[in-house]
């Protein structure tokens, strides 16, 4: 009877054990789904991992520019250092060309070559018109660039690096383009200048986050130029040579057949081979007494090989020439080590190889502009010896192998030179996770927010420069949302400063509320405050104009005291009668530009308009241009025109900036409405600055014309002289050119085999689309309106022309259709660069001869051949 009790449970114990069993499955299911959670979340919000004690591992995005080679093994060699610093990191390099049209990407880089090949004058001339028109132009935006920013951008959204890093000038502008327009602002972004030289480039690194020089003396001109010092960094020229041992030349020269104990020198001028090769060849061999060994590396060019493989036959005995096309970066290295002589192009990654291992090198003029500035700068270190022609290079090559003492102290100033080297800091940079973000607090630019920093030091230079006695300020129209036509105040505002206070109508004062009509503040308050300076103020309409809206200003010199003056009594008048009720803000009867008005009456500066505008408003525009074209013709005055940027990132409730329109120019007006125009000849006019850059506190001051840009950009005398250096480089280089062809035969081309006059009608094709491109560069720099855009229409279909071009079956249809296509485009030079001022009359006429010229050449090739009358039909056709 008891045996069934013993096996029983107590009901209380068995009602907590399914309680505890119960509150167990509870705890299990909720550790579970938290566990899900947070899974979850470090698969939205990667950097969350951080949080459990390690580091996502970064990515990084190189661009890099085909163009070159020294771009890409620079990318490479920073690929490598980021791979030993961070092996878990990824790094993508991308070829910053290939967003290019695939067309227009062949087509420029065979301009490219030929150009800096065939043309070294006008490259010359172009490199340094560019250079100057970016020290001149309110913005790099306003620079053409071959990278379709929209493509870009797509590519690193789709990419999401952690940070950008640049070795191609180009890449490193459309990036600084993109941040400007307020992308990339959670990127870092950084750039490697490959060369070494300063041209506008400073301004560049003012737009990105980090900017990495080759030498110490490059970065004392970009602190110079303004660039804030945490935005530089000497890094070098990353170079990843190998290390040497004693057999390193022994092997690299018996491989190619040489014996190592030789004098050898190596010649090599990049992937294009650029250069006359076999000039330098035959003038080592002259020069040199006793053996020697030359090593040639031709690169791509074909061509340099053929002509220096005749040449080996003809070299006296003592001289063993060994030639080379296009080889593995490695074995160009062993090579340069192996060499007691470097003979090579100034560019900015093979001599920068050559110093970091040691070898004497002796630098040729073959590439002009950006190459000849590094020349210049490599000759003053002491690094390199500069040989003004091709058949110099033999002289000096002999002097230098002759004398250890000079070798001797060129590896010593290669040694400090490459001492300054240190790859790692552009790796760290690409991989530090602590650099902050380029972002802005959200009260910056606000009514009661932070200003812009360093506003007086800004104005204080400003002063220095251009000095003044009364300033006008024309600012933009502003809206809160993006407009074509600002609905609100289409035509903008206009104030005065007489000595340091600025008179501006404000249009919200009350009587009986408000003590005065006019504003009475300082120029800082009235560009950059953010505190109003009476109660009845609006933002970026009445005070703290530069956080909504672009200010021009018409800063004038050499004002009379008197005047002066006259002024600030009549301001003060006015500001009687607004007390007293006789005189209110009217949008019509009494605006800001009647103020203005009155105000330089009482000065003695009177300026009727002109008669069709007596029944119209008076606009601030035309006020503005009059009272400009009145300084203009006192010459006790002094003008200069500067600009007030609109301060990028700003939070300001006004924030969209157009220039503003008047009823008294309905053209002007209408054409600014009904099309976006990117440039506006009064603001291409200022000559001076202030501006920042997105994510940067800072207040900028900038010369338009500093560092020997030029003139203004409409000036003529600059153009003048524009002029006369690129027509007398284009006419120096079609002589030398022309010259050059007239002693080689023409031949017919009558089968493919016959490529010597197949490459002469070539090279004419090629040489008459390098003129209608710099005929289009110019067209972009001179016209600045819809001509150069009808300019660089024509100009992309005379290329869509070229490329239907066969080069191995010269078609004569298809070249008669460029022909045909390449007439419309010279007529349109004609039409076009004449109408504008007289002064640019010059240009027009010497690129408009050169394209006639080159054309008629190039159809009497085409046209005076005949069919050969063994050929069948169709190959006929392929002459």
């Amino acid at each position: 009877m008891s045996g069934p009790q013993t096996l029983g449970v107590d009901p209380l114990i068995a009602l907590a054990l399914v309680i505890a069993f119960a509150l167990l499955a509870a705890l299990a299911w909720r550790a579970l789904v938290r566990r899900r959670h947070r899974v979850r979340q470090r698969a939205a919000h990667p950097l969350a991992a951080g949080d459990a004690g390690t580091t996502p591992p970064r990515k990084i995005v190189i661009f890099y520019s085909s163009i070159g080679h020294g771009h890409i093994s620079a990318a490479q060699a920073i690929e490598q250092e980021i791979g030993r610093l961070a092996p878990d990191a990824r790094v993508v390099l991308q070829d910053i060309r290939e967003f290019m049209h695939p067309l227009w990407r062949r087509v420029d880089e065979r301009l490219y070559w030929f150009i800096a090949g065939n043309l070294p004058e006008s490259f010359d001339a172009l490199f340094h018109a560019l250079q100057a028109r970016g020290k001149r132009v309110p913005s790099l935006a306003w620079l053409s660039n071959d990278y379709p920013q929209d493509k870009v951008r797509s590519f690193l959204e789709a990419q999401a690096p952690d940070t950008v890093l640049a070795t191609h000038y180009g890449s490193a502008q459309v990036l600084g383009t993109l941040r400007e327009r307020g992308l990339l602002a959670q990127v870092n972004i950084g750039w490697l200048h490959t060369d070494f030289f300063e041209g506008y480039f400073p301004r560049i690194s003012k737009r990105i986050d980090r900017t990495f020089l080759a030498h110490t003396d490059l970065e004392s001109r970009w602190l110079a130029a303004g660039v804030p010092p945490d935005k530089v960094t000497t890094s070098g020229m990353p170079v990843r040579a190998p290390a040497a041992d004693g057999a390193t030349r022994e092997t690299a020269l018996t491989a190619l057949g040489l014996a190592p104990d030789a004098p050898t020198v190596l010649i090599t001028s990049g992937k294009e081979g650029v250069g006359d090769y076999a000039l330098v060849v035959e003038s080592l061999a002259r020069h040199h007494p006793g053996p020697l060994q030359i090593i040639a590396v031709c690169g791509a060019n074909a061509r340099q090989q053929a002509l220096l493989t005749a040449l080996q036959k003809r070299l006296p005995e003592p001289v063993a020439l060994k030639v080379c096309g296009l080889v593995p970066h490695a074995d160009l290295l062993a090579w340069m080590r192996a060499a007691d002589l470097l003979i090579t192009k100034a560019g900015g990654m093979t001599p920068a190889e050559a110093f970091a291992v040691g070898t004497p090198t002796i630098l040729l003029d073959v590439v002009s502009g950006h190459e000849r500035e590094n020349a210049a700068l490599f000759v003053r270190l002491g690094v390199a010896d500069l040989a003004d022609t091709l058949a110099q290079a033999g002289e000096l090559a002999a002097a230098v192998l002759a004398s250890p003492q000079r070798q001797t102290a060129m590896r010593r100033a290669q040694l400090a030179f490459h001492d300054r080297a240190g790859l790692g800091r552009i790796a760290r940079f690409a991989l530090d996770p602590a650099l902050p973000a380029p972002g802005l607090p959200v009260d910056f630019g606000a009514e009661h927010g932070s200003a812009v920093a360093d506003i007086d030091a800004a104005l204080a230079r400003l002063q220095a420069e251009v000095p003044c006695d009364i300033e006008l300020l024309l600012s933009y129209s502003t809206a809160k949302t993006p407009q074509r036509v600002v609905l609100e105040n289409p035509f903008g505002h206009i104030a005065i400063r007489v000595d340091d206070t600025v008179y501006s109508a404000n249009y919200v004062a009350v009587p009986g509320q408000d003590p005065n009509l006019l504003q009475h503040v300082t120029l800082a308050d009235y560009l950059y405050g953010v505190q109003p300076p009476s109660p009845s103020q609006v933002h970026t309409n009445t005070y703290g104009m530069a956080y909504g809206r672009e200010t021009l200003g018409l800063r004038v010199a050499g004002v009379a005291g008197e005047r002066k003056a006259a002024m600030a009594a009549e301001a003060h008048r006015i500001e009687e009668a607004f007390r007293q009720g006789r005189l209110l803000w009217d949008r019509s009867e009494f605006n800001c530009a009647d103020v203005v008005v009155r105000i330089l009456h009482a000065g003695g500066y009177e300026r009727s308009p002109p008669l069709g505008r007596r029944w119209l408003p008076v606009m601030p525009l035309d006020i503005f241009e009059e009272a400009r074209q009145a300084c203009e013709e006192d010459a006790s005055l002094r003008m200069e025109l500067v600009a007030y940027r609109q301060v990028p990132g700003a939070h300001a409730v006004y924030r969209f900036s157009r220039f503003p329109l008047s009823l008294g120019q309905p053209l002007r007006s209408v054409a600014r409405a009904l099309r976006e125009a990117p440039r506006e000849p009064l603001e291409a006019a200022a000559t001076k600055q202030l501006t920042g850059y997105f994510g940067d506190h800072q207040l900028y001051f900038e010369d338009l014309r500093g560092h020997g840009a030029g003139a203004l950009a409409d000036d003529p005398a600059h153009f003048s002289r524009v002029q006369r250096s690129l027509a007398g480089a284009l006419a120096a280089d079609l002589r030398r050119l022309l010259a050059a062809q007239a002693r080689r035969p023409l031949r017919e081309i009558g089968r493919l085999g016959d490529l010597d006059g197949a490459q002469d009608i070539l090279r004419l094709l090629e040489r008459s689309l390098a003129l209608a491109r710099i005929a289009t560069e110019r067209a972009d720099e001179v016209l600045q309106d819809r001509g150069a855009r009808r300019m660089r229409v024509l100009f992309t279909e005379l290329v869509d022309e070229y490329g239907r071009i066969d080069a191995w079956r010269l078609r004569r249809q298809e070249i008669e259709a460029y022909l045909k296509r390449f007439q419309v485009f010279e007529a349109a030079v004609g039409r076009e660069f004449p109408a504008r001022h007289g002064a640019r009359l010059a240009r027009a006429t010497t690129l408009r001869r050169s394209l006639r010229y080159g054309i008629r050449r190039l159809r009497r090739r085409v046209g005076g051949r005949h069919r050969p009358a063994e050929h069948g039909p169709d190959k006929g056709k392929s002459q």
